[in-house]
């Protein structure tokens, strides 16, 4: 427990030192881009359906298709053909 205590002080000293020599804005700039980016990958999923349903189709086949075969080969001996 002391150590998971020490840990979070000394990040949450690092994190308090780079605020202060670059600013709050600049900083939590990083996490926004990412959530940003995150919230984007639904939304071109979303418009790769609607605008071609048969191509994604023929995806979405496939990956079915590839776990498949990771889960029975799995099941007989560890993949191996």
């Amino acid at each position: 427990m002391s150590a998971r205590l020490w840990s979070l002080g000394v990040f949450l000293v690092a994190l308090g030192i780079a605020a202060h020599v670059v600013g709050w804005e600049t900083l939590l700039w990083i996490p926004r881009a990412a959530l940003d980016s995150l919230l984007w990958v639904p939304a071109a999923i979303t418009e790769a359906i609607r605008s071609a349903p048969a191509t994604t189709g023929v995806i979405a086949l496939g990956v079915v298709l590839m776990l498949l075969a990771r889960v029975l080969g799995r099941r007989r001996g560890g993949g191996q053909n």
